[in-house]
């Protein structure tokens, strides 16, 4: 009885410790990556038991950060869900085999002009309402990948409004050149709440 009491309390030590170690392991991560320009430290969950052992192998299995408050270019992430894979290196120096996620980026501000506002209009497709001097109205756009790092707003549908007053309205490209990580854009798609940008990436390297 007494062995298997030792033996209890040393595995409840070393459970102890363990989790110690991840949380402590998970802040770090968390404000190293608030360095990459988001105004809240994210959060961030090492999956995986126990973490000691994937600390001795230089290697966690897995890695989930959600984070909000970063600009990308002209725009504002309001939330990036981002899960890292098979994740080498230690301190400073990490690199991740694969990577891939979500960042929703709010209707204000994705055109870039006073005047406009856009709103979900089904899938891939948002309305555009304009009151620009003589550009009044709805149109309906489609909103698609421009590249590896950028969004397309291309009008399918006027309306009432003279395409010719659309001008450059007619299709805008919003660059996203502060993806971190290297990651690149895989494709968009419409949500109720903005574009839901989908991203990834492979060995890309983090840490300060």
């Amino acid at each position: 009885m007494i062995v298997v009491a030792i033996m209890v309390a040393l595995l409840a030590v070393v459970l102890i410790a363990d989790r110690v170690a991840v949380i402590c392991a998970q802040d770090r991560l968390a404000r190293q990556i608030q360095d990459w320009g988001f105004s809240v430290k994210p959060h961030v969950t090492i999956a995986g038991f126990p973490f000691l052992t994937q600390v001795a192998a230089r290697r966690l299995n897995k890695v989930v950060i959600m984070a909000a408050g970063k600009k990308l270019g002209p725009v504002k992430v309001r939330h990036l869900d981002l899960t890292l894979h098979g994740i080498r290196g230690s301190g400073n120096g990490r690199t991740a085999s694969q990577l891939s996620g979500t960042a929703l980026i709010g209707f204000a501000g994705l055109t870039g002009m006073p005047g406009l506002t856009l709103a979900a209009d089904g899938p891939g497709r948002v309305k555009i309402t304009a009151g620009l001097g003589q550009v009044t109205g709805t149109a309906t756009a489609r909103v698609t990948r421009a590249g590896s790092g950028g969004i397309r707003i291309a009008v399918i549908c006027a309306g009432g409004i003279p395409m010719a007053l659309l001008g450059s309205l007619r299709d805008i490209t919003v660059p996203l050149p502060a993806l971190p990580l290297g990651m690149r854009i895989n494709g968009v798609s419409v949500t109720g709440q903005g574009v839901l940008v989908h991203i990834a990436g492979q060995n890309v390297s983090f840490g300060n």
